[in-house]
């Protein structure tokens, strides 16, 4: 790496040559000074999220039937044992697992919800999706 970078300020005809800032820098008033990684000493590393991806598996019989028609979006609340996650479905792509579901029927269909959840229990960007089980072909010995 060099140790000078050219920079070109709009509006001047000159290049400037500026060195580059120094790593892990701490500034304390007037004072700089390079500060080492810090390392836990127990071994546990953290680390902080926006979101958190979630999928969730739907029971097929457990889904109800609302009035859609005309609406951009469906609420949907679905809960797992205590937890309760509150959700908006684009109302087009709830109508269409509604169909796949009932062609397929409940025993031969998975339905995924897929989303990101920025906070516990609230769930955005989600999706929709009726999977057909394949069954399970039995492996011949030869």
């Amino acid at each position: 790496m060099s140790s000078s970078i050219p920079v070109y300020i709009k509006g001047k005809d000159e290049v400037v040559l500026l060195s580059p800032a120094p790593v892990n820098q701490i500034v304390h008033g007037n004072q700089e000074e390079i500060a080492p990684p810090k390392i836990l000493p127990n071994g546990i590393a953290k680390a902080s999220a926006k979101s958190a991806k979630v999928a969730l598996v739907l029971d097929p019989l457990s889904i109800t039937r609302v009035n859609s028609e005309g609406k951009k979006q469906t609420r949907l609340v679905v809960t797992v044992g205590a937890m309760k996650f509150d959700l908006m479905v684009n109302s087009k792509s709830y109508r269409k697992a509604l169909i796949a579901l009932d062609e397929l029927g409940a025993d031969n269909c998975t339905v995924i919800i897929q989303a990101s959840m920025p906070a516990f229990g609230k769930l955005e960007a989600a999706g929709l999706s009726v999977q057909p089980k394949t069954p399970k072909s039995e492996a011949v010995a030869v």
